[in-house]
């Protein structure tokens, strides 16, 4: 089983702790650069992270590569060792797909590689005795979909959001997986506009729970537009209710629920820097021959080099009160394009990106003193 480390002292602005677990291993002698847009869950007590996007032949502003992994790698207890394992490979290099654990399994959905976006979803499940990943294949998305958000309530899995080849998308999916035959069924679109990047969330509450989007962005001909708004969606009624704005408008962020009325919304992206480069690489784009072009490549790698990072608060927003409020300020860089991963009482963020290009190897761990 995955042991929990003794947290850092509590938050001065809040009553969240926080800690670090054990980095993601080492690749051929060097140091892990991390990844973004990794599958990550809980299975049978060790923490698995799947895949992902990289840099590790020099950041975009020395003109490097971007890098799709395969790898599987286990967090574990081996006798009083905790360590990390490289246990498997994906069926092919992906990133950037959705993941929820469900009956100690861990789901991955959709994603990308270099040249196209995914319709696959399949299961991991680490197996503790043989201490290896047995891989399930589960019922193909009804498109390819990257960027896109995920949610398990009760035995249905939701699938939101994200970007196909023909754009960006609204629309909703589920899937019964105790009766997986039966295949994804549409629910209601989302009444907002299409996005990727964004959040889904499940509550267990009463009436049978409901589901929560939580900002995201999409891109038109270069320019990004971050969306603040909030939705609710009661599958009991297939409708959408829109909720209080979300207190900065991000994208790439990370949440979760906690109990029967909390969503927890974690750092982000509010898109100031992200329409600063862009601005950029649509004038470089655009007027190749300009005289001042590599002025504007010089002043566009400034801002990659020189991003402050992502937002670093911690929100919360409380169904009984229908009101968000900051709970906490993560005191290291806020990774984005990771999965909030329950483990007990706590969050767990696995690596993800710090800044644009710009990886961690870290595995951050947020728990409430009082959830």
């Amino acid at each position: 089983m995955l042991t929990l480390p003794n947290p850092l002292p509590a938050d001065a602005q809040s009553s969240l702790r926080y800690a670090t677990l054990p980095e993601l291993p080492g690749i051929d002698g060097k140091p892990n650069p991390g990844v973004a847009g990794a599958f990550a869950g809980i299975s049978h007590g060790a923490l698995l992270v799947a895949g992902g996007a990289n840099f590790p032949n020099g950041y975009p502003w020395q003109n490097g590569r971007k890098a799709w992994q395969s790898t599987i790698y286990a967090l574990s207890e081996p006798g009083r060792s905790t360590h990390w394992q490289s246990v498997g490979t994906l069926p092919r290099p992906l990133a950037y797909g959705a993941s929820v654990v469900w009956n100690e399994r861990l789901i991955c959905i959709g994603g990308t590689d270099a040249e196209q976006p995914y319709a696959a979803v399949f299961s991991l499940t680490w197996q503790p005795d043989t201490r290896q990943v047995h891989t399930e294949t589960l019922p193909d998305l009804p498109l390819a979909l990257a960027n896109l958000s995920a949610a398990v309530l009760g035995h249905e899995l939701y699938v939101f959001g994200g970007e196909s080849s023909r754009g960006s998308v609204r629309s909703l999916f589920a899937l019964n997986l105790q009766h997986p035959e039966s295949g994804w069924q549409t629910r209601a679109d989302l009444p907002g506009q299409a996005r990727s990047f964004t959040a889904l969330v499940a509550l267990p509450q009463a009436d049978g729970g409901s589901l929560f989007v939580l900002g995201g962005r999409q891109t038109v001909a270069g320019q990004t537009t971050i969306f603040g708004d909030a939705y609710q969606y009661q599958p009991s009624q297939n409708s959408w209710q829109r909720l209080a704005d979300l207190p900065v408008a991000v994208a790439a962020h990370e949440a979760a629920g906690l109990g029967a009325n909390q969503v927890w919304l974690f750092g982000g992206d509010d898109g100031v820097r992200l329409r600063q480069i862009e601005a950029l690489n649509n004038r470089i784009a655009n007027q190749p021959n300009h005289p001042d072009l590599s002025t504007w490549m010089t002043q566009r790698n400034d801002l990659q080099m020189n991003h402050p990072g992502f937002r670093r608060e911690i929100w919360q927003y409380r169904t009984d009160t229908k009101r968000w409020s900051v709970v906490g300020r993560m005191p290291f860089p806020a990774p984005v394009t990771t999965t909030a991963v329950r483990l007990e009482k706590s969050f767990l963020l696995p690596s993800g990106e710090v800044s644009p290009g710009i990886r961690t190897p870290a595995i951050r761990l947020i728990t409430p003193a009082s959830p």
